[in-house]
């Protein structure tokens, strides 16, 4: 598995041979203690490799990097989440039960929203690639997947975070820069992006 510092080094790279870098936004790091209150806040013990991660580039604020979408920083990440516990105190986990499927099934719980998904990227929309610490029977704590406002379905994206950062690694090495925005070929508009959809076994 490839460091942290190998992973934004390969990102970068690639970054700049796109002439891309600068519009991508990358932050300054984050600090130990904004990573520690980030914790105590979210009430979970996030990845080694996501920490080293934030504390090389907290997030960004340009174009989106993870599969079109955009990294979110420490103080980003907390405000999603907060937002979502007023969500689910307005009652939406009961008013969309019906609607909440898993996939693969038994992998993801079939809810709206749940404390202990943390959302790590956003698209704008309301939908996020993010962490999950409640997995269902068949899932595993600290698996990557999609869930947002437009995803009745909880995709499963990968095992684990280092899984995760080597796809995004991947994707980015191999999509192209269109002037606004990084896209990939391989992908076809659906959700999950396609390269993630063999954790799935979509």
């Amino acid at each position: 598995m490839q460091s942290a510092d190998q992973i934004w080094a390969s990102i970068k790279a690639s970054l700049h041979e796109k002439n891309c870098l600068d519009e991508v936004q990358l932050r300054p790091g984050a600090s130990e203690s904004e990573l520690v209150e980030l914790e105590a806040q979210l009430g979970v013990a996030l990845p080694d490799l996501l920490r080293q991660l934030l504390m090389i580039h907290d997030g960004q604020d340009g174009a989106g990097l993870l599969f079109g979408t955009q990294m979110l920083s420490s103080m980003e990440v907390r405000r999603q989440w907060q937002g979502w516990r007023e969500i689910e105190a307005d009652g939406m986990n009961e008013d969309c039960a019906e609607f909440m499927k898993s996939s693969p099934a038994g992998v993801v719980k079939p809810m709206y929203t749940n404390a202990r998904w943390i959302p790590l990227t956003h698209d704008g929309g309301g939908n996020h690639m993010g962490l999950d610490f409640d997995p269902d029977i068949d899932g595993a704590e600290g698996q990557m997947i999609a869930f947002g406002a437009d995803e009745d379905t909880k995709y499963l994206l990968a095992p684990t975070f280092a899984d995760f950062a080597e796809k995004a690694v991947e994707w980015i090495t191999q999509a192209s820069w269109d002037g606004e925005n990084l896209e990939s070929s391989t992908d076809d508009g659906f959700a999950p992006p396609a390269i993630l959809r063999t954790a799935g076994g979509a």
